[in-house]
């Protein structure tokens, strides 16, 4: 294995995986470094990873891909930019809203959304004293500033992580100085731990920005920008959240559906850790309108965006001709988990600018810290009561849920947060367990043909990627709007089953793998193979585990003698 890849745990501090939550027993999660390159990410886990390391097939229970993901967007990807990397400087302008002609904006006050006509959070925060050891909170970002002055003043620096490879200090979680100015979103870890635990504001007499402002606080710089984290980051950050103890993890970043962010999402919530993550933001609809992920998982709070005047952040337009950044939500069969926060013009601290806090704050990003900070205060008055399991996530998402405002359940799940009134629900026991999550929805099984019991490591991989190829594909949406709500009846609309099957085959992100199974099935679901479209889109020749065999060498020869008694 050596000789060809760069194989080692993922989990490495104590040599087990430790969740207890793996796919088989004693399988353990490592990440391999393939040298060959590939048509996709994922025709490396289907056709190479076994030979490539040198291990038997046998022995590999999953494989999946350590993506990038960039289907998280907090700015607009079209937008110009200017030449080279970096802009001239930072803009220290304390800009009161943005322009968006007039149909988000918030109040003309300072931490408008604290009040309680909004979050509630100013009046809960006072009604909660913290006392040690206090409820810690997880920030699972792009790192922060400690030169900004309205950092958190209970930071656990002592315990700090950085999971971003190359970054030259792995034990800070700071945003480097030569990220300053990129146009990627460097800043945005400062921004969104401002609005979850941020302290005085100069320049506002003093007025507390965060809404869990004496909380701790332990800062994870998970990736240079929104747009770049990885699977393996994710997971190992919050791993590490859940050995630190932490209470609370928020988290304004996401991705695509992975099961080693789902085993990962279990094992918190076993643990009694309460994962807050932001819904995503979209263009238009692009990359995706739905959830994205950890946030779609049924045992994360997922947070959608509301706007002053209460309407869901959704359908902006500027000056009611050019789309603007809006909130993600659905579909329907996982609103369940999902509440509301405010959003757009946020407070917000500037990175780079050391005194600058604007109220320019947008997206579900803003709208995320504030249901965490909720959550914390909640963990804090209760804390005495709630036992360090399960249950008390159940007691904190039935307090948060039951009290919310009620609105579009559409758009907003169980309601509009209420901090204060969710400090009224006391600990509830008997409250039911949510299911773990199964990423082998019905649609998926149908199309694959393969079975739901004793599922093998090849289906639970075809129907990971069709999982993730439904979120960023905006035709297999529009032909299977909610696949995880598909009926029996489904599997005898064959022409339907043809036409979602032909949208994957032609997807240029499909593996060769999984494009020759769909085409198989195919032929066995409507009686004759698939018409070649104009393009080709056929499956490719199956792909050689290694392009260049080992050239055999004549075994070396030498006399026996054999002697018999």
């Amino acid at each position: 294995a050596a000789s060809r890849a760069n194989v080692r745990p993922l989990f490495e501090d104590d040599g087990t995986d430790g969740s207890g939550f793996a796919a088989t027993a004693g399988a353990r999660w490592h990440v391999a470094d393939l040298p060959e390159p590939a048509a996709t990410p994922w025709d490396l886990a289907h056709a190479r990873v076994a030979d490539q390391l040198g291990i038997a097939a046998s022995d590999i229970v999953f494989a999946e891909p350590d993506l990038v993901h960039d289907v998280y967007v907090d700015q607009d990807p079209t937008a110009p930019r200017p030449d080279g990397p970096f802009a001239a400087a930072p803009d220290c302008s304390a800009q009161e809203q943005n322009d968006d002609g007039g149909q988000a904006r918030g109040p003309h006050g300072q931490g408008w959304h604290l009040d309680d006509e909004f979050s509630q959070l100013a009046s809960a925060r006072a009604a909660v004293r913290f006392t040690a050891p206090r409820t810690l909170i997880a920030h699972l970002d792009t790192g922060y500033s400690s030169r900004q002055q309205v950092r958190p003043a209970h930071m656990r620096r002592e315990w700090e992580m950085n999971f971003v490879e190359g970054d030259a200090d792995s034990r800070s979680s700071e945003d480097p100085d030569n990220k300053r100015f990129l146009l990627d979103n460097s800043g945005h870890g400062t921004g969104t731990l401002s609005v979850l635990a941020g302290g005085p504001v100069p320049a506002w007499n003093g007025k507390v920005l965060g809404g869990a402002p004496e909380a701790d606080v332990l800062a994870l710089r998970l990736a240079d920008s929104v747009v770049l984290l990885r699977t393996s980051a994710f997971a190992s950050a919050l791993r590490y959240a859940i050995l630190r103890g932490c209470d609370v993890v928020t988290m304004s970043m996401g991705g695509l559906p992975s099961d080693l962010w789902r085993e990962t999402i279990d094992w918190a919530y076993e643990a009694g850790v309460c994962v807050v993550s932001a819904a995503g933001n979209n263009f238009k609809g692009l990359p995706t309108k739905h959830l994205v992920y950890p946030a779609r998982y049924g045992r994360v709070i997922a947070v959608c965006g509301v706007m002053a005047d209460g309407r869901p952040y959704d359908d902006l337009k500027l000056k009611g001709i050019k789309p603007v950044m809006q909130g993600n939500y659905g579909p329907d069969s996982k609103m369940g988990a999902a509440m509301a926060a405010w959003t757009p013009n946020i407070p917000w601290a500037v990175y780079g600018c050391d005194k600058t806090v604007r109220l320019n704050g947008g997206g579900t990003s803003s709208a995320t810290p504030q249901v965490a900070a909720a959550a914390a205060l909640w963990y804090e008055k209760n804390k005495h009561v709630a036992p360090r399991d399960w249950r008390r996530v159940e007691a904190v998402r039935h307090a948060l849920f039951s009290t919310a405002a009620k609105g579009n359940d559409e758009k907003l799940g169980q309601g509009i947060l209420k901090a204060h009134d969710a400090l009224g629900v006391p600990y509830m026991e008997g409250l039911p367990k949510t299911k773990s999550d199964n990423d082998s929805w019905a649609l998926l099984r149908v199309l694959t043909g393969l079975g739901i019991d004793g599922a093998s490591a090849r289906e639970r991989m075809f129907n990971l990627e069709l999982a993730q190829q439904w979120v960023v594909n905006r035709d297999l949406q529009d032909a299977v709007p909610d696949p995880e709500a598909v009926g029996p009846a489904f599997g005898d609309q064959r022409e339907v089953l043809g036409k979602v099957m032909e949208i994957v085959i032609e997807d240029p992100r499909t593996s060769g793998a999984l494009r020759a199974h769909l085409e198989d099935r195919y032929r066995v679901l409507l009686g004759k193979g698939r018409p070649r479209p104009a393009g080709g889109g056929t499956a490719p020749a199956a792909t050689a585990a290694c392009e260049k065999l080992p050239s055999l060498t004549p075994p070396p020869r030498r006399r026996l003698r054999v002697y018999s008694g």
